[in-house]
């Protein structure tokens, strides 16, 4: 009996066993496809975004994740481990088409050659070790593979902007066919390959073909250009130039309008009135760009040197600074970037120096969309401007409101030159061009569905800041792409500045709080452990141990 009893235990406890590791199993197999994170940051940043997962459940075919990595030492483990994580959490998504592989390459001299080829460079890093320093060679870099496209991220020395490079290499080598972007050239506008655009360049040429486009000689805007960007013209476009940029919109192109009201003179904040021969076309299409400047009570700093060796900073209201939320000391509040706005929705700020005002033209079958405007305590000025940083700023007591200075417009838009006779280019010597280059043309007379953006300045980007670049790049994504990178970029895009001016007062006791209220608690802390083992130290003394 003992031994049938021992042999029907031992039988129960092993099927016990198997159901519970069955159990295990299944729970561990559905976790990984129905899991939740506690994401505790207010952008969620440590969660893939919507655009993400809505990319990977689209995958038709395999994609390749190469991370080549070294094993030592520990800060590329580290960063290693932060990209298993995100990988892992990308494969959880992409049901079967994402296949991962971690490689490490340091023993592999062939292999280094390839990585070479590829554009994945064996980097040097510092490690202290027994109170000296080394330098290390490793790899931290990434091959995403489709097919036979590929994209490479040389290297991983961080991962806050890992999704969003992921995510892009994903889309550009699985996407159909790449998408070009032209940039408007001939009229002193912002050059792309110039000094101080390289990091925008870089990012730009992650998803797109990047190209410069010249209409003077009359010439159509090929077709393979999905966007064209106007970015700040200096002199007036000629009739000719209009037409062949109204036949790309006619045509289905998409065109972002970075459009200035006044001429700054180099190195200075002189201004002059700047008339671009933009202001009929827009109005055409929807917008009228308003004759002004616009300065409001919500405004950034403008830095600048004097005398050559003392730099002054000064609030600036021709700086102004757009707000995803503006709170007014009546206790309303009102948007900056309203909530049907996907290429601004995600910013927090967005300064926009030296802007004019935009007002919407309503046109038959064309949606509009406000981007970003300013707060309800906003006024404008006219010609002639004074920039002068240094003068009193008073906002008038009357007159003040809230205007738009970006707007989408989409829709099936009418050409301005319907039932126009088709302008000729002009010559070497400014004459009409005697050549009929236009005889066998004809002027498209409307658009199928498409896109504008129209921005009230260019300056955003001569004088680049983050939130102005990001606010570029998710307005080129969204009438190009649509939205798919856009949640991703805008959620690195953080502005933590307080939202009315604090006093001297409040400014004094944030800065004690700041610099003195944690060292003082750690000090009353140890007066209180001194004092209380003292005590105890005493209580024994009189009493005795129990």
């Amino acid at each position: 009996m003992s031994a049938k009893r021992n042999l029907l235990y031992s039988t129960n406890t092993l099927a016990l066993a198997i159901v519970l590791f069955v159990i295990l199993v299944i729970i561990n197999g559905l976790s990984k496809k129905a899991f939740k994170r506690l994401d505790l940051t207010e952008s969620k940043r440590y969660t893939i975004s919507k655009s993400t997962k809505k990319l990977l459940g689209q995958l038709d075919d395999i994609v390749r994740v190469e991370a080549y990595f070294s094993e030592a030492p520990d800060q590329v483990k580290l960063i290693k481990d932060e990209v298993k994580d995100m990988l892992d959490e990308y494969d959880a998504f992409a049901s079967g088409n994402l296949q991962i592989e971690f490689i490490n390459p340091t023993e592999d001299d062939d292999l280094k050659q390839k990585l070479r080829m590829k554009g994945i460079p064996e980097i040097q890093v510092q490690v202290r070790e027994k109170d000296k320093i080394e330098v290390r060679n490793a790899y931290m870099g990434l091959a995403i593979v489709y097919g036979d496209k590929q994209e490479v991220i040389p290297v991983i020395q961080k991962t806050t902007t890992l999704e969003y490079d992921l995510t892009s290499a994903i889309l550009k080598t699985t996407r159909k066919e790449a998408k070009t972007v032209g940039f408007l050239e001939g009229h002193d506008e912002v050059d792309i390959y110039g000094q101080g655009f390289e990091n925008l360049r870089r990012e730009l040429g992650k998803q797109y073909t990047l190209r410069k486009i010249d209409v003077s000689e009359g010439s159509p805007i090929e077709g393979d250009v999905s966007t064209l960007i106007i970015a700040g013209p200096q002199s007036p476009l000629q009739a000719n130039e209009k037409y062949e940029i109204d036949q790309f919109l006619m045509n289905g192109g998409k065109i972002v309008f970075l459009v200035d009201a006044v001429k700054m003179a180099p190195g200075s904040i002189q201004a002059s009135p700047l008339s671009t021969g933009l202001t009929d076309l827009l109005s055409h299409y929807g917008i009228q760009l308003g004759n002004n400047l616009v300065q409001d009570i919500s405004h950034d700093n403008l830095t600048y040197s004097q005398g050559g060796f003392m730099t002054i900073t000064r609030p600036y209201p021709f700086f102004i600074k757009v707000l995803k939320s503006y709170q007014y000391s009546t206790g309303s509040t009102s948007e900056g970037f309203p909530a049907d706005s996907v290429a601004t929705s995600g910013l927090d700020s967005l300064v926009l120096p030296w802007s004019t005002s935009l007002s919407v033209v309503a046109k038959e079958g064309i949606s509009t969309t406000i981007m970003a405007k300013t707060s309800n305590q906003a006024w404008t000025a006219q010609a002639p401007y004074n920039l002068d940083p240094t003068r009193m700023f008073t906002p008038p007591s009357s007159v003040k409101n809230s205007y738009p200075v970006a707007v989408l417009l989409a829709g099936e838009f009418t050409s301005f030159y319907a039932g126009k006779e088709i302008p000729s280019a002009s010559n070497e010597d400014g004459e009409e061009d005697t050549e009929n280059k236009n005889k066998d043309r004809k002027t498209v007379e409307k658009s199928p569905p498409t896109q504008i953006v129209v921005v009230g300045t260019s300056q955003f980007l001569r004088q680049p800041r983050v939130d102005g670049l990001t606010f570029f790049q998710n307005s080129i994504d969204y009438i190009t792409l649509g939205s798919s990178l856009i949640g991703i970029r805008s959620k690195q895009i953080s502005d933590r500045s307080f939202k009315t001016d604090p006093s001297t007062f409040a400014r004094l006791t944030i800065k004690v709080l700041c610099i003195g209220a944690i060292p003082l608690l750690v000090a009353l802390f140890g007066l209180f452990r001194f004092f209380s083992r003292m005590r105890a130290k005493r209580m024994v003394e009189t009493y005795g141990r129990v």
